[in-house]
């Protein structure tokens, strides 16, 4: 392989942990994938958090190609938020995340760890 085309997966990588390591980053792709598509449905979903800060996630989000943005000529006119072909391919890695966190945390018991990468599986149909 050349060393360009190392350097340029290794830089997608580092820039893929750059956006989901930010604050509210997963939790906001995770209602994605709980039917969340208008910007009170992922503020239900979080009550700790802001406005302001889930308009600054869906932003980043939308400029990485993650998620798209649609305006519905409605009255009154309504905005709906879509993942992306590219967004929906986050699934695998954010249930591995999980099942990282899960194996490496201490958890009430095996049973719940079933009953959870059950759920998640489900969740991010993996």
């Amino acid at each position: 392989m050349e060393n360009n085309h190392i350097h340029e997966i290794y830089h997608t990588i580092e820039d893929t942990f750059d956006y989901l390591g930010k604050k509210w980053s997963i939790k906001i792709i995770k209602g994605f994938f709980c039917h969340c598509i208008h910007f009170k449905d992922f503020l239900e979903m979080n009550p700790d958090l802001s406005s302001k800060v889930l308009s600054e996630r869906l932003k980043e989000l939308e400029q990485k190609g993650i998620i798209e943005k649609r305006v519905i000529n409605s009255s009154p006119v309504q905005t709906e938020y879509h993942l992306t072909v590219k967004g929906e391919k986050l699934n695998r890695i954010i249930y591995e995340l999980f099942m990282f966190a899960t194996e490496t945390t201490e958890n009430p018991s095996e049973e719940f760890n079933l009953q959870l990468k059950k759920e998640l599986k489900d969740l991010f149909q993996v």
